[in-house]
């Protein structure tokens, strides 16, 4: 009956935890598809970067690239940085000199020259005393013209806009740019001339000359949350007309493609315009995300060719230079020109710091080769898929196994899933990210476990709820680990009884009546610190009325040694109320009080099970050993604070324990008498030379008390008294008795039992 009271009533707290998971499962799977393509999911960032460590970009992939860097030679030669753009003018100019397909001015244009004469005659105008000499300076030509003319003889493009904005892969950070104003785009189709694009502003403005001879291009790099770099945007929105990257202007350029044609994403649109799907520069299909963006792919040596500027100008003073005849490196290359890593800024990526300039240089190597990891927009859908499948699955599997092995099964799983992406990236180029099933497959295994811990801590919470914290923790743990086990069936079996009571005497309870909350205090507090003593000792624990306790042993689960364990917890339960009476002595609210606690031990077949519905339900016993160990305890008060066993229970431990036996008893309903003894203490103390002194003058005291002969009894009760350890009361009953039947006699047919209260 308990069974199907309990155990059945706790079955669903072990499907909790499973629909806990599948919550959690649905929430992942949910995350992985929503970000599947944002830059903020670091996690798959740092296994994409890992991936393209182990498996770098093919070849070198920078030959048709080459960098011009204005470094510390270059200073010493020309001065600081920044140089008049004459002398940029120079650099581009002998770099076409030297054969090379295009130049690229990786250093921004897009504010004034502050060492052109124009801007010089400008401060002058705004405030110099010689008026004359700076409408002179004014007069002189303009060195964003110089630069353009330099690149009439050489294709090329400038840097512009360097800041790039804070996200530029969020759709908040788009604008509309009509391609109607782009010679240098076409598409297909008829859906619109307007495209949505991340937005790119000109720091102060470019000189119209400068941007009709060479393409302004963007120089913006975009870091990634965690500081590194990893997406290059190639259209950019300048001031609402199409414009490309540095990057994809060199791979045009190295391409020699006049023109790159838009194919957009037929399903994909926002409130700004289409969204560009791939870019087509000749026959290179070029696929890119949402923000036009390729994913930087470094190959295995991240260095590309490069020159000091210092050997294609040389100074010659502050009016002019002179070109190297040196430069063949440079012949059919594009050339990129600008700062190195020790007097511009670097850019962190996966590989390591670069410049800006060699940023530009490898992804337009990447672009022009085709080279470019993708994760098209059906992996999100995937993943998010395979988050559910592998999750059920080692759902499933946790039902199965245990929890080691289900935990050993998904880590299997998750380094097959690990190996299996990276081989679809190192022979596809398709990024997968495993890290969603890798979490389902251990979140699923982990189910076993939450399935026996959470259901068992809530079935626990209501059984020690239902029982007051009466089981013992072997009871409970077999009722968490076993949610179908017999532990709570009623059984009829031997069980050891300990019936306890708290007692206050008369004289201290008048002495606190003026404090009844400090009384039921203590009693609660003493109550509860019994309770938890006789669970620690492996018994069950039965609040009764007041401050009476019974404590079961045997039940539920079956002990063959449970008398002795009885015996033990009793003891245990003296200590305890040896340090409560302690700590009520140390307060001077109750200094001189003491608690008295009376034990009586009994044990027989029993009906032992809950007794109860509810919170109400109560785990108890029924049965004369019961009634026996409840008359026992009331016999202590008698026969002075003591422990007071039963015959049975001093046959199945006396050689355990030390013991005393009180007296013999006739008791109403029993057919002959029956002895009781005191337990005294541990094996320590039993056999200890002075206890067993005592115990043999005793045994002689009730021997002649029982065969009438009062006057050897009495000798022998003036030997135990003078005994150590003999101030009990127990001596002064049969003093007393002695003393009654020496004057008036034993009744006829003595046999030294007495009635109870005799």
């Amino acid at each position: 009956m308990s069974k199907r009271m309990f155990s059945k009533s706790f079955q669903w707290l072990t499907a909790l935890p499973l629909l806990l998971v599948t919550g959690a499962l649905a929430v992942i799977a949910v995350g992985t598809l929503t970000g599947a393509h944002s830059p903020d999911r670091h996690w798959r960032e740092w296994l994409f970067d890992y991936f393209q460590r182990l498996s770098p970009a093919d070849g070198e992939a920078v030959e048709d690239f080459h960098l011009v860097l204005i470094d510390r030679e270059s200073i010493d030669a020309v001065g600081p940085w920044p140089w008049p753009r004459t002398v940029l003018a120079n650099l581009v100019e002998s770099a076409g000199n030297a054969g090379a397909k295009a130049v690229i001015l990786t250093e921004t244009v897009d504010a004034p020259d502050p060492l052109s004469p124009e801007t010089i005659g400008e401060f002058w105008l705004s405030g110099a005393r010689d008026e004359a000499l700076a409408q002179q300076l004014s007069l002189l030509p303009r060195t964003d013209e110089r630069l353009a003319a330099a690149f009439g003889s050489v294709k090329g493009a400038v840097a512009v806009s360097q800041t790039p904005p804070i996200h530029p892969n969020r759709p908040t950070a788009f604008a509309r740019s009509d391609i109607r104003s782009a010679d240098w785009l076409s598409h297909s189709g008829t859906e619109g001339d307007y495209i949505a694009l991340p937005t790119a502003r000109y720091f102060y403005s470019i000189n119209p000359a400068l941007a009709g001879a060479a393409q302004p291009a963007v120089s913006a790099l975009a870091t990634d949350g965690d500081g590194i770099f990893r997406r290059v945007p190639l259209l950019w929105s300048l001031n609402g007309t199409p414009a490309p990257s540095i990057s994809l202007e060199a791979a045009r350029l190295a391409r020699g493609v006049d023109k790159v044609s838009l194919a957009f994403d037929p399903s994909a649109a926002n409130s700004q315009g289409r969204i560009v799907d791939s870019l087509q520069l000749g026959d290179l299909s070029v696929p890119v995300a949402g923000s036009t963006a390729v994913r930087l792919y470094l190959p295995k040596r991240v260095t590309v060719p490069s020159t000091s500027a210092s050997r294609l100008i040389a100074a010659s003073g502050a009016s002019g230079t002179r070109v190297s005849s040196s430069n063949s490196q440079l012949a059919d290359s594009v050339v990129l020109i600008g700062l190195d890593t020790e007097l511009g800024p670097t850019v962190p990526t996966a590989r390591g710091e670069l410049s800006p300039a060699a940023i530009h240089a490898l992804t337009a190597a990447q672009i022009a080769s085709g080279n470019a990891p993708r994760r098209p927009g059906w992996t999100g859908y995937i993943e998010a898929l395979a988050v559910m499948i592998f999750g059920a699955a080692a759902i499933m599997t946790a039902q199965r196994f245990q929890f080691w092995q289900a935990t050993g099964v998904a880590a299997v799983l998750s380094l097959l899933l690990l190996l299996g992406a990276y081989i679809a990236f190192s022979s596809g180029g398709v990024l997968l990210n495993p890290l969603p099933s890798a979490a389902a497959l251990f979140l699923g295994a982990l189910s076993i476990a939450g399935g026996k811990s959470i259901g068992g801590v809530l079935r626990d919470d209501n059984l020690r709820g239902s029982f007051h914290d009466t089981l013992p923790e072997d009871a409970m743990k077999k009722l968490r680990e076993t949610p179908n086990s017999d532990v709570l069936q009623g059984f009829y079996r031997d069980v050891t009884i300990l019936a306890c009571e708290l007692r206050i005497a008369d004289d201290d309870l008048r002495m606190m009546e003026n404090l009844p909350d400090e009384v039921t205090r203590l009693l609660a507090a003493a109550s509860l610190d019994l309770r938890q003593t006789i669970i620690n000792a492996g018994g069950v624990a039965d609040q009764a009325d007041g401050g009476r306790m019974f404590a079961y042993f045997n039940a539920p689960l079956e002990k063959a040694d449970h008398v002795q364990a009885g015996c033990a917890a009793a003891l245990r339960l003296i200590e305890s109320m040896d340090k409560v009476n302690a700590g009520l002595e140390g307060s001077s609210h109750t200094r001189g009080l003491q608690i008295h606690l009376a034990i009586g031990i009994a044990t027989g077949e029993c009906f032992v099970g809950p007794m109860g519905h509810g919170r109400n339900n109560r785990y108890s016993a029924i049965g004369p050993a019961v009634d026996r160990a409840t008359l026992l305890r009331g016999q202590s008060e008698f026969y002075g604070p003591a422990m007071i066993c039963d015959e049975q229970v001093y046959k199945e431990s006396h050689h355990h324990f030390a013991y005393l036996e009180l007296d013999r008893l006739r008791i109403r309903g029993e057919k002959r008498p029956v002895s009781i003894y005191a337990l005294i203490g541990n094996p320590f103390i039993k056999s200890s030379k002075a206890f067993r002194a005592l115990d043999d003058v005793h045994r002689q005291l009730l021997a002649s008390y029982r065969a009438g002969d009062m006057t050897k009894a009495e000798e022998l009760l003036e030997k135990a008294k003078n005994s150590p350890g003999a101030k009990i009361a127990l001596f002064d009953i049969y003093e007393e008795r002695i003393k009654k039947f020496s004057q008036s006699g034993t009744p006829e047919g003595w046999d030294g039992a007495h009635p109870i209260g005799g």
